[in-house]
């Protein structure tokens, strides 16, 4: 069973300190969660956004086991930068970062660049942005860099490839300027419940998250079996409530992601007396069992599209 901790709805009024998010992480990695969602948003009237980058890697640091996931506008990102960026997330995380993607939070017209794009358009470019993030990712197969210095070599250039992309909404050239992520492409996670962000996650999501009191049968009808599909439980400081809700929805999906009100004070509370009684029905492990998000997930850890 899979589970996750969202820092969305934490009712912070400002934007949190380093330290705050190292708390979350130290008290979240100490419960063997599998991963902490960092798609909060944070202020009072406009809402604050942290940069996921840097973020995700500052906690790097203070942390061994669990995964990393920040949000991303995928409807007005640029795949390279996505690419490039969370190539090096995840070399600097050990092979513990993961995407989150973001759809219709900005009005047409806050992007002075951007055309004001129909629903249908900006979830097809998002698609698309996704899709072509992999290819970069993919340009450089496993093999690829050779650091062969006695015979000059740095990379094999039989497996470093031109991705020579053009579709709808992009035209990209490739190979990324960034070796390949650790875990070959880091997971995609979605929470769109919208029929456009269903048609998405079967398309391109890794792990979907459905919202609280969801047909769980009916997301996993509509999303496919691809996605790794997990249950929205609220927390409010109720153990054994909370353990009861798990085990009932253990059997119905992948695992859960745990919303708290007030953090940390929940999640500590969460950790220090909900997981003890999961561990203790064997819902739970007493320790990681690898190293990288993959390998929490239960994702196999992909080749390159372009070997052979």
């Amino acid at each position: 069973m899979l589970l996750t901790a969202s820092t969305s709805g934490s009712g912070a009024s400002l934007a949190p300190s380093l330290d705050w998010f190292r708390t979350l992480v130290r008290t979240a990695e100490r419960g063997g969660v599998d991963a902490l969602l960092l798609d909060g948003q944070w202020g009072a009237g406009e809402s604050f956004v942290l940069d996921p980058i840097p973020l995700l890697v500052a906690l790097a640091e203070c942390s061994t086991y669990i995964g990393l996931a920040g949000a991303i506008e995928i409807d007005h990102a640029e795949p390279f930068n996505i690419a490039r960026s969370f190539a090096a997330a995840d070399r600097l995380t050990a092979g513990r970062s993961a995407l989150i993607t973001a759809t219709g939070a900005r009005k047409p017209g806050d992007f002075g660049h951007a055309l004001k794009h129909t629903t249908a358009e900006r979830y097809a470019r998002a698609a698309e942005c996704i899709a072509v993030a992999r290819k970069l990712w993919d340009s450089w197969e496993d093999e690829a860099i050779l650091l062969d210095k006695p015979n000059g070599r740095f990379s094999n250039p039989d497996r470093v490839h031109p991705i020579n992309h053009a579709g709808t909404h992009f035209s990209v050239r490739g190979p990324l300027n960034a070796p390949r992520p650790l875990q070959g492409n880091p997971p995609v996670i979605m929470r769109d419940a919208s029929p456009e962000g269903f048609a998405l996650a079967r398309e391109s999501a890794d792990l979907f998250i459905a919202p609280e009191s969801s047909d769980l049968a009916a997301i996993r009808r509509t999303i496919g079996e691809r996605p790794r599909l997990l249950a929205t439980v609220p927390f409010a400081g109720k153990p054994q409530a909370c353990v009861a809700e798990i085990v009932e929805l253990s059997a119905r999906c992948d695992g859960v992601d745990i919303v708290s009100a007030t953090l940390p004070a929940d999640l500590e509370l969460f950790v220090d007396e909900v997981v003890p009684l999961l561990r203790a029905r064997g819902l739970r492990p007493s320790a990681y069992a690898g190293k990288t998000l993959r390998e929490h997930l239960g994702l196999s850890r992909p080749r390159s599209q372009f070997a052979a």
